[in-house]
């Protein structure tokens, strides 16, 4: 009898294990930190990861530069590579708002396999233009006419363009696979990556270079250390993709197209602003000095602050609760004003002179050149962080239509900024170029803050028990 008993308490206990791993594995993606309210440390946690990802990423575009540059004739090479690299860019910006709709929408296997499709749709789309650019006389035009480029340097640039449309496929697909590590809150791992494909990029420049020469060398890399990377990211995801619930109700690709849209303009938009910036420096009296002295600053502001734009990530997937709103607010404060004390440092003479004639290898007249922008630097910083905090607001309540209207805003200051700066003769380029810049995030910032506040406002004051809310909204409790 008391064997029996034995036996049946094990079976008890053999199904009670059985039942709590298939709670565990049904459980949907994030699920055991949206029950909980968000700490200080959490957004730090998740943000350092992102901030290293964002440092390495910007390695990885400088050493292929560096690799370009050691070839034997290197200006028409560089030049090839970079307007196609920042046609492809521009052009394939929507691609990368894939990231921040995977992160809203990430819940269990069937949303994983509509943001597949959904991702693969703008992919495709995008993938046909730059074939078209790079196999057509659209593309001869295009960067001989607008560019200026030479015969030799437009047909190297349609080459690099080809090479980069395969990136699109890879860029999906870590979109979705850095998606659901956010949502998971394991950020360590999209480090990780970035580190893999820095590794792989090394190798593959190395043994391309004994083989090859021109910019196809650049375009062949980049496109390898993505694939690299995004292998590596899928096999880490696997354990992560298996444990997520089957589901049943993904969202709609009408939902998906209202909430991307907005973003895939905002991307859009961060590449318009340094294009139209050069419009302006190039009608002023000295306009090679003008664009070659913003181009090596806007470089020097790119290493420094880019990680400013990972906090909209994080807010994104950390505004659960209202009351997770006054974490991150005080989150991206700390963020900007560190940062904003970090170009605070080019005050000092000797941080600046290392950085611009040591770092940057500017000789000391265009060192002295941009030196004044430098002084205004920690007000683009706090700018910067004023916009990301607002944009992952307004993306994590699933109220993305202002960003658009932003986005909008931000050329049109970016315009009336330079036009401003012609007219009345201002003659340094970089000075002008960190106006527009600043002037545009901050009017970005007082769109952005005026829906928050509108939102906010049309919602009520903060309560200590707000009523139960549909499942899909973003932020509970809102």
């Amino acid at each position: 009898m008391q064997a029996d008993d034995s036996e049946a308490s094990r079976g008890d206990r053999d199904e009670s294990r059985r039942g709590r791993a298939v709670k565990s594995a049904a459980a949907p993606a994030g699920g055991a930190f949206r029950r909980r309210p968000t700490s200080l440390g959490d957004a730090f946690r998740f943000f350092l990861p992102l901030m290293l990802m964002a440092e390495l990423m910007m390695i990885s575009h400088a050493v292929i530069s560096a690799f370009l540059a050691r070839m034997p004739d290197p200006e028409p090479v560089l030049a090839a590579y970079s307007i196609s690299f920042y046609f492809h860019a521009t052009l394939g910006s929507p691609i990368w708002a894939c990231q921040f709709v995977a992160v809203s929408y990430i819940r269990d296997r069937a949303s994983m396999q509509r943001l597949l499709w959904f991702s693969l749709q703008v992919a495709a789309v995008i993938t046909l233009a730059l074939f078209t650019v790079g196999l057509t006389p659209v593309g001869d035009w295009l960067f001989r006419t607008l560019f200026g480029a030479g015969p030799e340097v437009a047909a190297a640039a349609q080459r690099c363009t080809i090479v980069f449309s395969f990136v699109m496929l890879f860029a999906v697909l870590r979109s979705l696979v850095y998606g659901l590590f956010m949502v998971e809150r394991k950020t360590i791992y999209v480090t990780l990556g970035t580190v893999v494909r820095l590794a792989g990029l090394f190798v593959v420049l190395a043994g391309l270079t004994r083989f090859l020469e021109g910019a196809e060398v650049g375009a062949i890399a980049l496109v390898a250390c993505i694939a690299i990377e995004t292998v590596f990211g899928l096999v880490v995801a696997r354990p992560f993709f298996r444990r997520l619930p089957a589901g049943s109700h993904p969202p709609s690709y009408r939902e998906l197209w209202k909430f991307s849209w907005p973003i895939m303009v905002m991307q859009t938009a961060e590449s318009g602003v340094i294009f139209t910036i050069n419009l302006f420096l190039g009608r002023l009296p000295r306009p090679e000095l003008a664009l070659a002295a913003f181009g090596l600053l806007d470089s020097l502001m790119r290493v420094v602050l880019s990680p400013l734009r990972n906090v909209i990530q994080t807010v994104q997937a950390l505004v659960r609760f209202r009351r997770d709103v006054r974490v991150i607010v005080i989150f991206a404060v700390i963020v900007g004003g560190g940062f904003a004390a970090v170009m605070l440092l080019f005050y000092l003479e000797r941080v600046r002179i290392w950085a611009l004639e040591g770092v940057m290898g500017l000789p000391p007249h265009m060192a002295e050149y941009v030196a004044p922008a430098l002084a205004f630097g920690f007000l683009l910083a706090l700018a910067m962080a004023a916009a990301s905090l607002a944009r992952g607001l307004l993306i994590a309540a699933k109220r993305t239509g202002a960003i658009a209207i932003a986005s909008a805003v931000r050329l049109v200051t970016v315009g009336a900024i330079g036009g401003t700066a012609v007219y009345l003769g201002v003659s340094n380029g970089a000075l002008l170029g960190i106006y527009a810049l600043i002037g545009a995030f901050v009017a970005e910032s007082a769109v952005l803050l005026a829906r928050l506040l509108w939102i906010r406002r049309t919602l009520g004051p903060l309560r200590r028990h707000s009523r139960p809310r549909r499942r899909s909204t973003a932020v509970e409790g809102a």
